[in-house]
């Protein structure tokens, strides 16, 4: 019986842990994009105070920017070659726009990615868990928490009156003598 309660309370446990591991997940946004000799726009709505934190991944010479909704350049990176990072806060609300650029004419391969805190994934199509399975997921983990203890208890209740059961129904052997000579005695 211990066993099936110590079963039952990790089931459990595990449950509610997976459920909040879904809350916590953060949401990455990831792009790959191809330039030949032009350049390409990601617009990103955002609202005052969120932070952005990206990485960009390229295989040529990329120039890169961020516009603010206003049009003012908050980043500049300038030409990228490689792989390198940035982070900038949104100081109002709206549409900021990310930029590359390539100037030359081979195609270059761009891989983007940024994190927003606090996460607003299912407004700009990342692949973060969108609010509904997260809800999905938390009420799963409650009605399945609340099945285990129901079942756990339900055992528990047939145990004690089957040992009920057979504590009174046990005889013992004087018992059964006693019964039968009785009932002899009636009959005579």
């Amino acid at each position: 019986m211990k066993k099936i309660k110590i079963l039952a309370c990790t089931t459990i446990t595990a449950l509610l842990i997976m459920s909040l591991m879904t809350l916590v997940a953060s949401a990455t946004t990831l792009l790959a994009i191809t330039l030949s000799a032009s350049s390409a726009q990601l617009p990103i709505i955002l609202p005052t105070g969120t932070t952005v934190n990206g990485s960009i991944s390229t295989t040529g010479t990329v120039r890169f920017w961020v516009s603010a909704p206003n049009g003012a350049q908050i980043v500049n990176l300038g030409l990228i070659d490689k792989t390198t990072t940035f982070s900038f806060v949104a100081n109002q609300n709206g549409n900021y726009t990310t930029n590359f650029e390539n100037g030359l004419t081979n195609s270059i391969q761009v891989t983007f990615s940024y994190i927003t805190n606090p996460d607003i994934s299912s407004d700009n199509n990342s692949t973060g868990i969108p609010l509904v399975y997260q809800v999905i997921s938390i009420v799963i983990a409650a009605l399945g928490s609340i099945l285990i203890i129901f079942f756990v208890r339900r055992k528990n209740k047939i145990r004690a009156s089957e040992v009920y059961d057979a504590s009174s129904s046990f005889e013992s052997p004087t018992q059964k003598l006693l019964k039968s000579r009785s009932i002899q005695i009636c009959f005579s």
